[in-house]
């Protein structure tokens, strides 16, 4: 997943094989990652600083690679067949690291595991991650929670350039693993689109 070169909705067949009675059966698993054009942020100035991404955690309730829905209040299932291709955090990290490179708008965008420092260091975690039925139907539902830090402050409480919980809804066309990861590739552009805005502002209007 890491370093990723192509972000597709994946459909891996996998044989899993369950014993009933001395004999076997198989059925397939499917696999799916959101698919979506980085989102184009303007409006600002490149920012000559490095930022560094850190690994973002996943609330427990959606720490696995389950396609969880929630059918009625206080009531979360999953899809007996389909799940994500990994976990809700390493897609979101991953998403942002190519979405902030793809942006140019910083000197580097570094992952957790390449060398050298950056100036900003972005971490968050991935509160919601799930379909939901609302008022006006099925929809995807993403939230996380964000610290922008700036790692130049001697003094740990000015080091928080900005802490923000973002939540994104995105409709559903049809209500399935396959309508909810189009629904979530929606969710996730519009989300790295807002987190990008506001840290370039954050960032070009923040003293030196």
């Amino acid at each position: 997943m890491r370093r990723m070169r192509r972000i597709s909705v994946l459909l891996l067949a996998v044989l899993v094989a369950t014993g009933c009675g001395g004999g076997k059966s198989t059925y397939v698993v499917k696999q799916f990652l959101p698919e979506y054009e980085p989102p184009s942020v303007t409006g600002r100035p490149r920012v000559d600083e490095a930022i560094r991404i850190e690994p973002f955690s996943t609330a427990q309730a959606f720490a696995g690679t389950a396609m969880v829905y929630r059918p009625s209040p206080f009531e979360l299932n999953a899809y007996s067949r389909e799940r994500w291709r990994v976990a809700p955090g390493d897609m979101v990290t991953d998403f942002l690291l190519r979405d902030l490179r793809a942006s140019g708008a910083f000197k580097a965008v570094l992952a957790w595991e390449d060398p050298g420092e950056g100036r900003y260091v972005l971490a968050g975690t991935v509160a919601e991650f799930l379909e939901t039925d609302g008022d006006r139907g099925a929809a995807a539902r993403l939230a996380a929670d964000v610290t922008l830090l700036d790692t130049t402050r001697k003094v740990i409480t000015e080091r928080v350039v900005f802490q923000k919980t973002y939540t994104v809804e995105e409709a559903m066309k049809e209500r399935s693993a396959r309508g909810l990861a189009e629904a979530m590739s929606g969710a996730m552009r519009k989300f790295s689109g807002d987190l990008q805005a506001d840290i370039r502002r954050a960032v070009t209007d923040a003293k030196p």
